[in-house]
């Protein structure tokens, strides 16, 4: 295939998997903390101090912030695509320097193997639909990663030391040092298997350090002088060693750690067996592969094993499997090929016919009409036909009797499954919008243009949905300057104290209509106040 084919089918790949329905459910766990920062910074023109909540919010660095308010400030909107868009081009940006870095190295078949394989395994799928920090910090490992590794296989070893350097300081900027120790553990495993660990003392590998503190020293030191508690050090510590004992401890997600990582790696999980069954010669290729091999697994269990670890945090090890896995399919023997696509073939028949008997029966237990799982049914009837269609025919042609061709296939099978899934259930099936609704009911009062001032409100998601012509503000003496108020939301707590009360009708005004609002599936209520001069 010609490059530009490739590129062009890992495009379609991402576009059918990490585009649909991706504004259709509301904002999940903590996105709020990583868009609603943005706003603020949009709005005080401070983008070195993150505040969530009207509060400052050193405990992870701004890029993802940064990432979601250039998004706001370009396109003047503020919805669930605008923000989460960022994180899916991030995706196809790893994807995209996987095969354009690696197939100098490993020819056009594997890099572009491995670009799939990135695209379409379950984590990096799940993260990659979010404006997350995991999706921006395991995108811009891996393509530090494949840099390192690309430009260092032929033979420029300065620009793959500042290269890498320069990106690894993005993601420290994203989620701190975590993804130094896998990208260390797997250069060190490479450098010691090519008998070549003296470069790690080199000047070309310090000037790579240079550039990896350059990047995200200088927003530390604005950060440190313009925080007013002075607490920035100390806060970022605390993050580090929080990790490393035992606040989060709990036994059973301990003992679950490792297996839901190999989950986070489906379908590809499966064949990582395979990287230890092949037979590397002892060329630089081979020596390479299997120093990849041994640092991934030892950073890998490194983390696994820290008491509060949790396994997205294992996610940019991903990046480093797929590179395994696509060469060791293509490296499989002919005998070991023809029993691995046998195998498969009967999984392959095995599933559809479990998948299609459970998904018969299954509308017919629920009301009629259900939407949700009559999108399940038809999505399940069409994994089940692409699966046979895709995977299991192709061993079937004789010309087509190659390692790549099984890689492949379980791309595309899980590809237009995840893109079925998504058309089907995430788009089609009624979600509760409820953060949706509770920002329509503070819209409907104060209508649609109003400035809205929220005052001790604190981290909620919520407040999302009033769009960018909603400021938070920790104390009632934040308000941003010259900023006219003529509704306010305040906890009830600070409404119902005549202190407080008392100091909001000496800055805002007398209260002329007051509404309670009652926070969706929280137990804190607030009260929505119009106020006049």
């Amino acid at each position: 295939m010609r490059a530009s084919a490739c590129i062009a089918l890992i495009v379609a790949f991402w576009a059918a998997i990490y585009l649909p329905a991706l504004d259709k459910r509301e904002l999940q766990g903590e996105e709020a903390r990583r868009v609603l920062p943005g706003r603020t910074m949009i709005q005080n023109g401070d983008w070195m101090l993150p505040r969530s909540g009207g509060a400052i919010y050193n405990r992870k660095p701004p890029l993802v912030n940064w990432m979601s308010a250039v998004a706001i400030k370009i396109t003047g909107r503020m919805d669930e695509w605008t923000v989460r868009f960022p994180s899916t081009l991030m995706t196809l940006a790893m994807a995209l320097c996987v095969f354009g870095f690696l197939r100098g190295w490993l020819g056009v078949e594997q890099a572009l193997l491995a670009a799939l394989i990135v695209l379409t395994n379950i984590g990096f799928i799940e993260k990659g639909r979010l404006i997350e920090i995991e999706a921006l910090y395991m995108s811009l490992f891996g393509i530090a990663l494949v840099a390192w590794l690309g430009l260092r296989w032929q033979g420029r070893e300065l620009a793959s030391w500042i290269v890498s350097g320069l990106v690894l300081g993005l993601g420290f900027l994203a989620k701190g040092p975590p993804h130094m120790l896998y990208f260390y553990g797997i250069v060190i495993g490479v450098l010691a298997a090519e008998k070549k660990s003296k470069d790690l003392l080199g000047w070309k590998h310090f000037a790579g350090l240079f550039c990896f503190f350059a990047v995200w020293v200088p927003w530390a030191v604005l950060n440190s002088q313009r925080n007013v508690q002075k607490d920035s050090g100390k806060v970022w510590v605390d993050q580090i060693t929080h990790r490393l004992g035992f606040v989060e401890f709990d036994f059973v997600n301990y003992l679950l750690q490792i297996p839901m990582s190999l989950v986070n790696f489906l379908p590809w999980a499966l064949l990582l067996p395979l990287c230890w069954r092949v037979d590397y010669g002892e060329d630089r290729h081979g020596q390479w592969m299997r120093g990849m091999r041994k640092g991934m697994v030892w950073a890998f269990l490194l983390v696994a094993l820290l008491p509060s670890s949790r396994p997205r945090f294992m996610l940019p090890l991903n990046v480093a499997a797929a590179i395994l896995v696509a060469d060791a399919l293509l490296r499989l023997g002919a005998d070991r090929f023809q029993v691995l696509a046998r195998r498969w073939r009967m999984a392959t028949y095995a599933v559809a016919l479990i998948a299609g008997a459970v998904l018969v029966v299954a509308p017919w237990t629920q009301a009629k009409g259900s939407i949700a799982w009559t999108n399940v049914h038809w999505a399940g009837w069409g994994l089940g036909l692409v699966m046979l269609v895709a995977v299991s025919r192709v061993f079937d042609v004789r010309v087509w009797h190659r390692p790549v061709v099984l890689g492949l296939g379980v791309a595309a099978a899980f590809g237009i499954a995840a893109s079925a899934f998504a058309f089907q259930v995430v788009s089609r099936t009624p979600w509760e919008d409820e953060l949706r609704e509770f920002a329509a009911e503070i819209t409907e009062k104060t209508g649609p243009d109003e400035p809205i001032l929220l005052v001790r409100v604190g981290e909620r998601m919520w407040p999302f949905y009033l769009g960018q012509r909603c400021y938070e503000a920790e104390r009632l003496v934040d308000r941003p300057r010259g900023m006219p108020f003529r509704w306010l939301i305040v906890h009830e707590r600070l409404w119902t104290s005549e202190k407080d009360r008392a100091a909001i009708m000496k800055l805002y005004g007398t209260p002329k209509q007051e509404h309670k609002l009652q926070e969706p599936h929280g137990k804190d209520g607030y009260v929505l106040v119009e106020m006049v001069k």
